[in-house]
């Protein structure tokens, strides 16, 4: 009777817990990355978390009495405040204007060329620093030299100029608007792309139906649009969270501290009050917060099962 051989399932066996050729090139080409990522975030991160257990010099060991002292400051409930309401303003218009946009260009503009052309349009706020939009914006606001305040004195609007960027009601309104400006061609962008995923046929089906075009949306459309959705708000939520040049360039915070985001608050604590342990404490709350936030909303999107 003729024997079977094992050998190659011994050696198969044997070389089963060693990296193939292709897995060794993977980990060799993404050593820089983790390298990288390991410098810039995680370093810094552990640097923070030590420096908000520390005193300010870094020597005595505090515990958490850094982030008491966070907690129990007033100006902090100010800075949320604030960051709150300027979330409430841009937040809400930037995804209805975005996702109007999309519908709009979706439904009604065929021309490729015309779409490629907004395309490129809606890039460009995208790719300006914020520092330089931040100036743009007050040639705009400004009073004195506005622009703003020249045309609705030129059109006999107002008969007197209006201090944009001085009053309270107004600052807070005229520095969203810059946010929304600049922020809305991303919302714009990302709902059309996920408006050209949905199904030719099922849209063509609705109309055959005799389906209104809110019908088709709310019942088609939105259902392909929600993880996105879900995106827009967790990106813009966090980016929020992180707004400081045109808010800094702008108003400075004020007046008084009525734009004085969160970003802007963590500033001051740290290089006005030279308070390293506190601005530290701050630091590292906020992006627990935002890690919560980001567990919250891949727990929220839809999972694709194999």
């Amino acid at each position: 009777m003729a024997t079977v051989t094992t050998r190659p399932a011994l050696s198969s066996r044997a070389g089963a817990g060693r990296f193939t050729k292709q897995e060794r090139l993977a980990y060799t080409m993404l050593a820089p990355v983790f390298g990288t990522i390991l410098v810039i975030v995680t370093y810094p991160f552990v640097l923070a978390l030590l420096q908000s257990i520390h005193d300010e010099v870094g020597t005595q060991f505090v515990g958490l009495s850094n982030y008491a002292r966070a907690l129990q400051n007033p100006l902090l409930y100010e800075a949320l405040g604030a960051t709150a309401t300027y979330a409430a303003l841009v937040m809400p218009t930037e995804i209805l204007l975005g996702l109007g946009l999309a519908l709009l260009v979706h439904r009604f503009v065929r021309s490729t060329g015309i779409r490629a052309l907004l395309f490129i349009m809606a890039t460009v706020p995208l790719v300006l620093p914020p520092i330089a939009v931040g100036v743009i914006a007050r040639l705009i606001y400004a009073p004195g030299y506005g622009v703003l305040n020249h045309l609705l004195l030129l059109t006999g609007i107002v008969h007197e100029e209006i201090n944009w960027l001085g009053q309270p009601a107004t600052a807070m309104p005229a520095v969203a608007s810059v946010d929304v400006w600049q922020w809305t061609p991303f919302v714009y962008l990302v709902l059309f792309s996920g408006l050209l995923t949905v199904p030719r046929e099922e849209i063509e089906a609705a109309q055959v139906d005799g389906a209104s075009g809110w019908a088709q949306f709310w019942h088609i459309e939105l259902n392909y649009l929600r993880p996105l959705l879900l995106l827009i708000v967790f990106f813009r939520l966090a980016d929020v969270l992180r707004v400081f040049d045109h808010v800094f360039v702008l108003t400075g915070g004020g007046p008084g501290n009525t734009t004085q985001l969160l970003s802007l608050y963590l500033y001051r604590i740290e290089f006005k009050y030279f308070d390293s342990g506190q601005a530290a404490a701050l630091a590292v709350m906020v992006l627990i917060a935002v890690s919560i936030l980001y567990s919250l909303v891949t727990r929220l999107l839809p999972v694709e099962r194999r």
